[in-house]
């Protein structure tokens, strides 16, 4: 029978991380988690998921695409007035009675303004600009690792991103609550599949500080996640060979087991959460998930007991395989 987490914590398959690069070098551990959350965050204004077209008398037209909005552009005012929901900014544009909206915000690192002029559409009667938005979301990911010590964790390996348009979501407010896999739908050639969850919203468990294009950050506030375990090493990106590895993840329930894994390819300066090319090689995790699936993202990836990695995207042709980030890039984005 496998082992669970609980009963295989040990010094050679637990993983240490270090909260800073100067830190790597010191005896600091990290405790490697693989446990599955729901994450909830709002964003620090409004994010342009997608443009779409108004029926004016003058025709089918996009205001705010003619003015020079994009999707993936954060609006975080209009008119000065800070906007903090996608239903303020309905009501803003509703209200406008089709004067001009000066719009300021970030496409990407760069400051943005745009003045958009509403239009009154045939079909409603009101006034529209012809951009659909999102203010906050909602998912499953993994927990990468936690410092014992001061209950910083690090988990998913890749950004929070708007779905539609890809944009980073700047955080406002977040938090990760209980979640517990009840499914999984296998990944095929073509097919990513997926983690099913169930959430806990009333049990928050930590609260979110950081998100970055290396993972999201914050605090635990629910210690038994972690109080009974060990912590490891974490190796540096030079340490790191292909061969043999494992992974720490759950696909039932909340506890989370090891399962083998290769090491392909090692990509020292890669930037886009792809370091690590990794297969699936364990036959049970092959046969219960096809190999990675979307929600294992932030899994530890471990190789000689020492915390290398985490799980960041599926190949969609052939989800046995998958990549993975250093986990020196993770520590780095956490400062």
């Amino acid at each position: 029978m496998r082992k669970t987490l609980a009963k295989q914590w040990c010094a050679a398959l637990l993983l240490v991380c270090a909260l800073s690069p100067s830190a790597q070098a010191a005896s600091q551990k990290l405790v490697p988690l693989g446990v599955p959350v729901g994450v909830r965050m709002t964003a620090a204004g409004v994010v342009v998921s997608a443009m779409t077209t108004v029926d004016s008398p003058a025709g089918e037209i996009c205001p705010g695409q003619q003015a020079g909005l994009e999707a993936g552009d954060i609006l975080q005012a209009a008119n000065g007035e800070t906007l903090s929901s996608s239903s303020q900014l309905a009501e803003i544009v509703k209200q406008s009675r089709g004067n001009p909206i000066r719009f300021t915000g970030l496409r990407g690192d760069t400051d943005i303004s745009v003045s958009v002029q509403p239009v009154k559409s045939k079909t409603t009667g009101t006034y529209q600009i012809g951009i659909l938005v999102r203010d906050s979301m909602a998912g499953i990911g993994t927990l990468t690792y936690v410092d014992p010590e001061s209950g910083e964790f690090g988990a998913l390996g890749h950004p929070v991103s708007d779905i539609d348009s890809g944009a980073l979501m700047p955080l406002e407010t977040g938090s990760i609550v209980s979640a517990s896999v009840i499914g999984v739908v296998a990944g095929e050639a073509g097919t990513p599949g997926e983690l099913v969850g169930t959430y806990e919203f009333s049990r928050e468990i930590g609260q979110l500080n950081e998100n970055t294009a290396c993972g999201i950050f914050g605090t635990l506030t629910d210690s038994s996640l972690y109080s009974a375990a060990y912590a490891v090493d974490t190796a540096e990106k030079e340490e790191i060979y292909t061969g043999k590895a494992e992974i720490l993840l759950c696909v039932s329930g909340k506890t989370p087991e090891y399962y083998e894994i290769v090491i392909e390819k090692v990509a020292m300066n890669a930037v886009d959460g792809r370091s690590l090319t990794i297969r699936v090689t364990d036959p049970e995790l092959l046969e219960k998930t096809g190999g990675i699936v979307p929600g294992m993202s932030g899994s530890p990836i471990l190789q000689d007991g020492k915390l290398v990695g985490a799980v960041t995207h599926v190949l969609v042709n052939n989800p046995a395989r998958g990549y993975g980030i250093f986990i020196e890039n993770m520590l780095d984005a956490a400062e």
